[in-house]
């Protein structure tokens, strides 16, 4: 035996592959340690969040896109959840400028897909017209009667509407005012939401 202890210690891999046994033992008791306390597996390793894709032909369960515009830090479209509100979305483009009025704007109002959001300034009316088209969400009666050439009641129908259920989130909810097939084809074209 030793014999063969001393053959063993003047093997010339001998030195090296006992560094390599002792670190393998100090690597796997310090893992060891580490799934004791929490801290494995390392980052890296670790699963990552799976990645939505959204965008143009791509359909999205559970996600709404609005505009957010006016008096906003970073104007423009982003991507929220079902159920998200006017503040989600102020919030989201990076808070309003300092003369924005807040008063004007529903923040609790419940987002749609597609919606646009006005944060207009002190002293500014929300417009009347985005995109050469009259909003539905902002108009009076009398400007949707003098925009439109709707008689009056039907603009106050309108209104009332608007007022009892909330902002609308598609022009073809103007059927449910209601208003004739006939009116609604007229102005389908000219008025946004």
């Amino acid at each position: 035996m030793g014999a063969t202890l001393n053959r063993l210690l003047r093997w010339r891999y001998y030195v090296p592959a006992s560094l390599a046994l002792m670190l393998a033992l100090v690597g796997g008791s310090g893992i060891e340690l580490a799934i004791r306390v929490g801290g494995w597996p390392p980052a890296f390793l670790a699963p990552h969040d799976t990645i939505t894709i959204t965008g143009p032909g791509v359909t999205s369960s559970g996600q709404i896109q609005a505009y957010a515009l006016g008096a906003v830090r970073q104007p423009g479209v982003y991507v929220l959840w079902q159920g998200a509100r006017v503040h989600d979305l102020i919030e989201l483009a990076g808070g309003t400028l300092a003369e924005a009025d807040l008063s004007q704007v529903s923040l609790a109002a419940a987002l749609s897909d597609g919606q646009s959001v006005y944060v207009p300034r002190v002293g500014e009316a929300v417009p009347l017209e985005r995109g050469g088209k009259v909003d539905l969400n902002a108009a009076t009666a009398d400007q949707l009667h003098n925009s439109l050439g709707i008689t009056l009641s039907t603009a106050r129908r309108i209104v009332a509407y608007r007022a009892a259920h909330g902002a609308f989130t598609a022009v073809s909810q103007l059927l449910l005012v209601p208003v004739s097939r006939t009116i609604y084809d007229r102005i389908k074209d000219l008025v946004t939401v």
